[in-house]
């Protein structure tokens, strides 16, 4: 008895009531803190900097004192796990986003332009993403439940320094961009303007990613909840079974709410199912593993799994702007713009006095012997935001294009104002016995030969007349973007990488061009490979399906099965499938087509 009430009193510290506000002040402050230093705090940032940083060193003097930094571990470690199993399972559902996000940082002009040590992990994104998935959803369950505390603490510590560095990096990336375009100078770098810590899950749930100094500070928050379980993980014990009645809940609220942010609640399911089947692998006789190796294994089993489920074919929750469901036509369209509100700074040549004029008021100053214009400050009102999809680009070599395209309103206005820009009227002649082509210009029906000082008419006889691409090297690519969206229905099959695909589907996919063509519903292929890379993947497989040329990053938005199978209906996306579950025509027919 007299054991636990010194741990309750250790727990506790000094006054249980004052290093709860204590904490409640803590947290308070470092909100203000970190709104503080937002953009959207304009005038204000000063105030909540001071309230931030009072609040955070009289919080912290009160844990001090009182002995309750104890406390504000077990805090920390619900916040700091309960957030990295969401985290962890957000990117874990889409292991090929985050690796092309890697792929963004590893590029030549991206982090390995300025470390080029980062150049060993080409190759490998893939490898890593799911890698990274893994170990924030293991060290998630391992700080809530206080197993092998020292080793996560650390991890976390490492992983957060990492982290934090490549946000920095990032936001100063993109901020040495914006001041060299702003002198007027080329930029240098390819800067990721989106981290992808969350995936696609903020921008497909709330409306936007984090900006990268949005990004920055989250991660300096992070850090200083870590900060917290890292000095005190020589006190911190696996959790007793009371503690386990506390933290475990406490955790869950963190789990729920961020699953409620994110519109996604497998995560809660999840995170149940790997708690409660941890103390029960945790009880099984393995060897002479303790039972901190035993819940470390089997946490990092179910999330292998889930993330190889994933990879190998979709996520489960789709947050992109192609998910089944969605409007292709509406999200080009969903756009808004920002609201700025310009003040107008002139300076009066008498008094030399600035001031600053609205857009309604410049009548004032418009007086040019009176007022000196100075500057304009633009002061947003509302960011606005671009349009779910902006690169769906879909085009077709003009020679492919069928009468029935060409008929079509948009795709016909966009033929007559481009095609004299690749093809040439040529008429075939034949003069004097010689047959030859020459431009339509050129044309006349006779000529006049000058012989001794005199003309003889000689006469032209027209053979046909044709127009000929001007390069073949530079075909006419037709926008039919407005034509595929305007379809009762259609069947589109994507490529990624013509190089690096799942040979096994393409007979599948075959099967279901043939029968879609003898049914009369359109089927496209969409891949942004070269038409030399078209003409030797057609002639491999003979598949003689009509391609049309896409945006080499859109694609991976739209599947990330490398190939893919996408059924559109009046611009929605009715379904999709990975190469490794192509259905048959017949089940797309009976399911889809027909209703």
């Amino acid at each position: 008895n007299m054991r636990l009430r010194e741990n309750r009193i250790d727990l506790a510290g000094r006054s249980l009531i004052l290093n709860v506000v204590a904490i409640i002040l803590n947290v308070i402050g470092v909100f203000f803190i970190a709104k503080g230093f937002h953009a959207s705090a304009g005038d204000s940032s000063l105030t909540l900097k001071l309230i931030g940083f009072t609040s955070l060193i009289v919080s912290l003097s009160m844990l001090f004192l009182l002995k309750g930094m104890y406390m504000f571990s077990f805090v920390s470690r619900a916040f700091v796990g309960g957030l990295f199993i969401v985290s962890g399972l957000v990117k874990a559902n889409d292991p090929w986003g985050f690796a092309f996000k890697l792929e963004e940082y590893f590029s030549p002009m991206g982090l390995t332009f300025d470390y080029p040590f980062f150049k060993i992990f080409n190759g490998y994104e893939l490898e890593l993403s799911i890698l990274i998935c893994v170990a924030e959803i293991v060290l998630g369950v391992a700080v809530i439940l206080g197993y092998r505390i020292k080793l996560a603490s650390w991890a976390l510590i490492l992983m957060m320094l990492g982290f934090t560095w490549l946000t920095y990096y990032t936001y100063s990336c993109v901020d040495a961009n914006e001041l060299l375009t702003s002198l007027g100078q080329v930029a240098e770098r390819d800067c990721v303007t989106d981290c992808g810590c969350f995936g696609d899950a903020l921008r497909g749930s709330v409306g936007r990613s984090l900006t990268p100094y949005e990004t920055f500070w989250k991660d300096i928050v992070l850090f200083y909840f870590i900060f917290i379980i890292f000095i005190n993980q020589w006190k911190i014990k696996p959790n007793t079974q009371i503690q386990n009645w506390v933290m475990i809940p406490s955790a869950l609220i963190v789990v729920v709410f961020f699953s409620w942010v994110f519109g996604w609640y497998f995560p809660i399911f999840f995170y149940l199912v790997a708690l409660l089947g941890a103390f029960v692998f945790a009880k099984m006789n393995i060897g002479k593993l303790d039972s901190s190796w035993k819940i470390a294994i089997y946490i990092t089993v179910i999330s292998f799994l889930f993330s190889i489920y994933t990879t190998m074919y979709l996520p489960v929750k789709d947050y992109r702007a192609y998910a089944v469901g969605n409007n292709i036509y509406q999200k080009m369209n969903d756009g808004i713009n920002p609201v700025v509100d310009y003040v107008f700074i002139y300076k009066n040549k008498q008094t030399g006095e600035e001031k600053e004029f609205k857009m309604d008021e410049l009548d004032q100053c418009s007086d040019s012997n009176v007022w000196e214009y100075v500057d304009r400050k633009d002061k947003i009102i509302s960011m606005g935001k671009d349009a779910s999809i902006s690169d769906f680009l879909l085009t077709l070599d003009y020679e492919e294009l069928t009468d029935k395209m060409k008929t079509f309103p948009t795709v016909d206005s966009i033929i007559q104002m481009d095609l004299p820009a690749y093809y040439e009227d040529i008429v075939k002649i034949k003069i004097n016995g010689q047959v030859s082509e020459i431009p339509a210009y050129e044309y006349q029906p006779y000529y006049l030969d000058s012989i001794d000082g005199g003309f003889d008419t000689t006469y032209v006889t027209k053979l046909d007349t044709y127009s000929k691409l001007m390069d073949e090297q530079t075909r006419f690519k037709v926008d039919i973007t407005s034509y595929i969206l305007s379809l009762d229905k259609v069947l589109l099959m994507t490529i990624r990488d013509i190089d690096n695909y799942n040979e096994a589907a393409i007979p599948d996919l075959i099967k279901v061009y043939e029968q879609a063509k003898e049914d009369g519903v359109p089927f496209y292929v969409l891949t942004p490979a070269t038409q030399e890379q078209i003409n030797d993947f057609k002639n491999k497989h003979q598949f003689n399906a009509p391609y049309l040329t896409i945006d080499g990053t859109e694609i991976k938005i739209i599947v990330r099965s490398n190939p893919g199978l996408v059924l559109l209906k009046n611009a929605t996306v009715a379904d999709k499938w990975p190469s490794r579950s192509i259905p048959d025509y017949d089940y797309i027919k009976q399911n889809y087509l027909n209703k």
